[in-house]
């Protein structure tokens, strides 16, 4: 026999299925421009049915009472997750090397009228005057003159290059504080996710953002526990940075391609580090070669030569006119083979930096097309949640309906039937 009021019980759990699809569907419209805000929605089961008598002899049948609900989950694709901060990690590598190879070419500053390939042809320039007119002062000081120009355009690119250092050393240091500020913060959401449930939507979607921003910044592995704990690891040695609450932080590394291991924008930066100080090693090649084949020598002094300086351990910053020379005697070669490697440099940079700005669109565009397919999955369709909610209103409705009319044949039932 069926209970009379099985029908109230049924109308009930329909009612508080609808409701908490409605505020559902209220939640995704509500946060439809929140960053990090995925989806939700209401997973529901029919409940376990009731054993009644039919009338088929000894046989029983099934009686359904109606729908439960189980749960309110996130949409989410891990797959796509992935990929998503594989693709990140990978253009902040490149987007900070792109950015300095970038400021490279700003300080090298070619070609143009002031660089140091013009500044290299006005020595030469003026050598060939001298040349004409050996005994002229006036050519003798334009001489001077011009390789002291050589010379302040050559030590302020080379200053430019330590300021540049300085810059990267600084940024990674601030990177690797910035990486376990973000740990720690996933640590803590972590236990917070753990006491309050695996099913704390937002947090959870807090917890995300943190590791994209993270994804950014170094190359990570993500496996999520069955408590709803992240567990972190780098990608290049697994080391292990987030497991529940506990966080091992990382350290900044000053070696040479050190921080290469953590991959995303820290590799980027050692990497950058890394160019930075190749190009000014070349740069004081460069000018060393230059220095030699216009001459040069350690005290200066009236016969000696032109510039002055330490051919055999040089340094661009010591590198000075001979203003006391005279006469100055015309070298045998005047720069012309490090002329050539500079342009030979200039020309690295540029395809160097060609290189990396392909590099940056196309693992952009790779970014934005996984981002799309994520968002397909994850974000937020007005015109479906909208769809949603007149389907969830009309259910709603109907289980209200429902236990009306139940409620109508229970009054027929009790306050009607015997009078």
């Amino acid at each position: 026999m069926v209970s009379s009021f099985h029908g109230l019980e049924l109308g009930k759990r329909g009612l508080s299925v609808g409701q908490a699809s409605i505020s559902t569907t209220g939640q995704n419209i509500a946060n439809v421009n929140t960053k990090g805000y995925s989806r939700q929605q209401v997973n529901s089961s029919a409940s376990p049915s009731l054993d009644v008598w039919t009338g088929q002899g000894a046989n029983t049948g099934q009686l359904g009472t109606g729908v439960t609900l189980d749960s309110i989950t996130r949409v989410r694709d891990r797959f796509l997750d992935q990929q998503f901060r594989d693709h990140s990690e990978t253009l902040g590598q490149w987007q900070t090397k792109q950015t300095t190879l970038d400021r490279l070419e700003t300080i090298v500053n070619e070609p143009s009228d002031s660089g140091l390939n013009s500044a290299m042809d006005g020595l030469k320039n003026a050598w060939q005057d001298l040349a004409n007119e050996p005994d002229s002062l006036s050519a003798q000081a334009v001489v001077k003159e011009r390789a002291q120009g050589f010379i302040e355009v050559a030590q302020s690119m080379n200053k430019s290059m330590d300021s540049l250092k300085t810059e990267l050393t600084q940024q990674s240091e601030a990177a690797v504080a910035e990486v376990n500020g973000y740990l720690e913060q996933i640590a803590e959401l972590n236990k917070s996710i753990v006491r309050d449930g695996s099913q704390s939507n937002d947090l959870k979607d807090k917890r995300d953002v943190l590791v994209e921003e993270l994804s950014t910044l170094m190359s990570i592995k993500v496996d999520e526990k069955s408590n709803g704990s992240y567990s972190i690891s780098l990608s290049s040695n697994n080391q292990q940075l987030v497991s529940g609450e506990e966080v091992s932080k990382i350290d900044h590394k000053t070696g040479a391609g050190e921080n290469e291991i953590y991959g995303g924008k820290l590799a980027g930066l050692s990497e950058s580090m890394d160019i930075a100080k190749n190009y000014q090693a070349n740069l004081n090649n460069i000018v060393a070669d230059f220095a030699i084949a216009n001459s040069i020598s350690a005290t200066g002094g009236k016969d000696q030569a032109l510039f002055i300086g330490n051919a055999a351990d040089f340094k661009l910053s010591e590198l000075k006119v001979n203003y006391e020379a005279s006469p100055l005697e015309q070298p045998a070669a005047t720069g012309e083979t490090a002329q050539g490697e500079f342009r030979k440099l200039v020309s690295q940079l540029g395809a160097q930096s060609q290189a990396a700005i392909n590099s940056v669109t196309n693992h952009g565009a790779a970014l934005q097309a996984t981002e799309n397919r994520r968002q397909s999955v994850t974000g937020v369709s007005l015109d479906e949640e909208m769809a949603n909610l007149i389907k969830y209103q009309h259910s709603y409705n109907a289980a209200a309906r429902l236990v009306s009319m139940t409620d109508q044949m229970l009054d027929t039932i009790i306050n009607r039937m015997g009078n």
